[in-house]
């Protein structure tokens, strides 16, 4: 398996996750008097301390811990730990409860000289859940109100043994992460996919398979019109009406794959996409008011069924494919062909400006500039992770699958959306797939 450069590194947790801080390289020389903790973060941990003992694999140590929270802590021992190092945390809070908590080395800088050099170790918690985080808030804020329970309490630290926590240890800030495939944007926004001697043979095939249903979502009519500012104000509303349902639920298909990460550095990428993506739902909210939607018409759709099997489809995938399909058919295609959707349409907005209800303030172009931006990374490292996880020439069939029903699903929601409330009355839509491949059926528009 191979690791490259990456700016986040989570460990996995049977108990208790979160999210950790980046890691810094160590052991580093620090005065003693200096705090490795910024003041706000001190400020909030100080308060709590209970004993531990620090198991390595050659001696035990002993003492109390500084700067307790539900984040993470701080400790002071005469041996060093390696940053990066995966730990086991049991915690004993008293009578309060009982948690195992997975963590790492975030630093270990050393104070004073010779024999009498102590190292100040910071540790984290990793990908903590936001309930399990709550329940050590509590403990920890039974502990304050109780000082003697603190004294009752022990937290021990073990270096873990297992193969992910080894692997893990492995690795350090400036171990390559996932790297993108270096391909270049042609017009219009979408990916041109230029072979990378780098990747493996069957990845510039299956870029090769996709292209064209790739291509087919960004010359689609709707985006097109869209970002020529021709597509009408009713089909415009009516597309950010139907999708709604999609993007409020794609953060949670991402979260079930956090679970079948064998590697901390996917499992990181997991995690940080989760938080990224909990943001747009409410940016796409703000979308529709610029366009002189009320919200409660997009919590309350009812979407068309073409529209609902995207939706269905990636239910689908996350909860019974592999890690790797699962990462194709969201991370890769939809994050992915997203950016060249959000580059194209949001040229077409400043021509709806002023029309019946609209008005385009900062917040409406919230969503389509963060994805127009942001959104070349995601699918980069989602390759990347694709790449691990194909493992057998059957999973490689797989993945190429799972990516194009993907875009032939999102292809088919923008043009039933653009057929179904065209202007016009009742008529024949005509839906085209990439290939020679094309369907007919009647739509009814109101």
């Amino acid at each position: 398996m191979r690791h490259r450069r990456h700016t986040e590194i989570t460990m996995p947790s049977s108990a208790v996750r979160m999210r950790g801080r980046q890691l810094s390289s160590g052991p580093e020389k620090i005065p003693p008097q200096q705090s490795p903790l910024a003041p706000h973060r001190r400020t909030e941990r100080e308060s709590v301390s209970i004993p531990f003992r620090l198991r390595t694999y050659e001696k035990e140590v002993s003492g109390s811990t500084q700067d307790l929270s539900p984040h993470g802590l701080r400790i002071m021992s005469d041996t060093a730990l390696r940053a990066g190092t995966p730990l086991t945390l049991q915690c004993s809070f008293g009578e309060i409860c009982y948690l195992n908590i997975s963590g790492q080395v975030v630093f270990c800088r050393t104070a004073g000289e010779g024999t009498y050099a102590t190292h100040a170790i910071g540790i984290k918690f990793a990908a903590m859940r936001e309930w399990e985080e709550n329940i050590l808030a509590s403990a920890l804020q039974a502990l304050k109100q109780n000082p003697a329970t603190q004294g009752q309490s022990l937290l021990t630290i073990l270096v873990s043994k297992d193969t992910m926590a080894q692997e893990a240890a492995k690795l350090s800030p400036t171990t390559p992460a996932l790297s993108p495939f270096k391909g270049r944007k042609g017009e219009q926004g979408q990916r041109a996919f230029n072979p990378d001697p780098n990747d493996p043979a069957w990845v510039l095939d299956f870029k090769h398979r996709i292209e064209p249903y790739w291509k087919a979502i960004l010359e689609c009519r709707l985006v097109q019109k869209a970002s020529a500012g021709t597509l009408s104000l009713p089909q415009m509303r009516a597309w950010i009406i139907q999708l709604y349902p999609f993007i409020e639920t794609f953060p949670k298909w991402i979260a079930l794959n956090i679970a079948k990460t064998r590697d901390p550095v996917s499992r990181g990428y997991m995690i940080d996409n989760v938080r990224v993506e909990k943001k747009h739902a409410q940016q796409w909210v703000y979308m529709a008011q610029g366009f002189g939607l009320n919200p409660d018409e997009l919590y309350t759709v009812e979407p068309l069924p073409e529209v609902d099997a995207l939706t269905h489809w990636l239910w689908s995938i996350n909860t019974q494919g592999t890690l790797a399909e699962a990462v194709a058919a969201t991370n890769y295609a939809i994050e992915g062909v997203t950016q060249g959707i959000a580059k194209l349409t949001i040229r077409g907005f400043p021509h709806y400006e002023g029309l019946d209800g609209v008005h385009l303030d900062k917040k409406t172009y919230w969503w389509m500039e963060a994805h127009a931006r942001y959104d070349d990374l995601h699918p980069l490292q989602a390759l990347e992770i694709m790449k691990l996880y194909t493992t057998t020439k059957e999973l490689e069939e797989k993945v190429t699958f799972a990516t194009r029903r993907s875009l032939e699903y999102l292809l088919l929601a923008l043009e039933t959306c653009y057929t179904h409330f065209q202007p016009h009355g009742e008529r024949e839509a005509s839906v085209a797939t990439p290939g020679s491949t094309q369907f007919r059926r009647p739509v009814r528009v109101h």
